[in-house]
Parts: C-alpha cells; sequence; structure tokens
C-alpha cells in the first residue's frame, strides 16, 4: 500500500502572531493538534507535501514557517500563489504521482484556500480527506471564525471526507506500531 500523504498548507506566522492583520484565534487555538499530526505522520514516514500561500499581504505580515513546521530536507516544499495549491505546477505533478494514496490536509489558510484545494483534488479523483479540527480560518467577511470553520467541515462531510485530528493519530500510530508477526517469540516457562 502506498503510504498516506498530509498536506501542510499555511502554516506561517502572520497567522498564529496576535499582532499581525491575518491573526486567526483558530489557527493559534488548533495549532497543537496540527503540530500533533505532523509529529505522528513524520514518524509513521508519510509523505509530507509543505504548501505556503505566497501574496505580499502575507509577507508582509509574517509569510515565514511557524517553528516546528518547516519541511525537512525529505519534505517537498511549495510556494502557493492562488487559492489552490494545484494552482502551483509542481504541487500539482507531485501529487499525480501519489495518486493511488489517501490524502489528508490540514492548514491554517482558511476557508477559500482549503476549499480550492479540495475541489481541485477532488476534480482529479484524489483520495483526500480534510482533518476538520485542524484547520483554521480568518474572519474578514463579516462571517465570524466560527461559521466558516462550520463551512470547511460541513464541505467535507458533504463529501464524506473529513476525519479529525484523534482519527489520523491513531492511523499513524498503528502505522508504527509493530505487527503480531513482528515481535520476538517468547517461549513460555
Amino acid at each position: 500500500m502506498t503510504r498516506p500523504v498530509l498536506i501542510c498548507q499555511g502554516f506561517q506566522r502572520a497567522f498564529i502572531d496576535i499582532d499581525s492583520p491575518m491573526f486567526s484565534v483558530s489557527a493559534s487555538m488548533r495549532r497543537s493538534a496540527c503540530e500533533q499530526v505532523l509529529k505522528r505522520a513524520r514518524s509513521a514516514g508519510w509523505t509530507l507535501l509543505h504548501s505556503y500561500l505566497d501574496s505580499e499581504t502575507l509577507g508582509a505580515a509574517g509569510g515565514a514557517s511557524i517553528e516546528g513546521f518547516s519541511p525537512s530536507p525529505a519534505e517537498s516544499y511549495f510556494r502557493q500563489r492562488s487559492l489552490s495549491a494545484f494552482s502551483t505546477r509542481s504541487f500539482d505533478i507531485k501529487l499525480d504521482a501519489l495518486a493511488d494514496a489517501p490524502i489528508f490536509l490540514i492548514s491554517l489558510a482558511g476557508l477559500s484556500v482549503i476549499g480550492a484545494t479540495f475541489f481541485d483534488a477532488l476534480e482529479r479523483r484524489l483520495d483526500i480527506h480534510i482533518v476538520t479540527d485542524a484547520v483554521a480560518d480568518v474572519s474578514r467577511s463579516g462571517v465570524d471564525e466560527e461559521a466558516r470553520l462550520a463551512a470547511i467541515e460541513t464541505m467535507a462531510r458533504a463529501h464524506d471526507r473529513h476525519v479529525t485530528c484523534r482519527d489520523l493519530v491513531a492511523m499513524a500510530t498503528l502505522a508504527v506500531r509493530p505487527r503480531p508477526e513482528q515481535l520476538p517469540a517468547y517461549g513460555v516457562l
């Protein structure tokens, strides 16, 4: 079986810096859940793809990676210049090569970016799932963050493509736990 893929989208300081115009309450609250998922996926040997939003506004507000979320040398890194990560040709090519793998999306990038990436993956018939308690949004349009987070979860549930951090961490934990036949045999005395 192909290793699962974890897409880490928009893990940039601007979303958790309280002084930033891009600050998101939900991003600061969900950061630790995202860290837990990332650590488990790394320890289980999943394929990790990092997509960073690349815009003037975000760059000025703190576009650098959040500590602990920077890609390792073995992990792919992409600059996303529009709503969907698939608009980055190299990202699209990389995921095309991983088309048989289950894909999980965690993101601090917000409803529009998460939705665009999710729907582009569905259009490509990829097995993508949104980790609904490891996503965040910024309230900028007169709709509060809670309602926008509910919209993300509804979008994932409507396509039966939702999982929680708990589900994902359990899956990653099972992947690193040895199977019974891999354990040494001990004789009974």
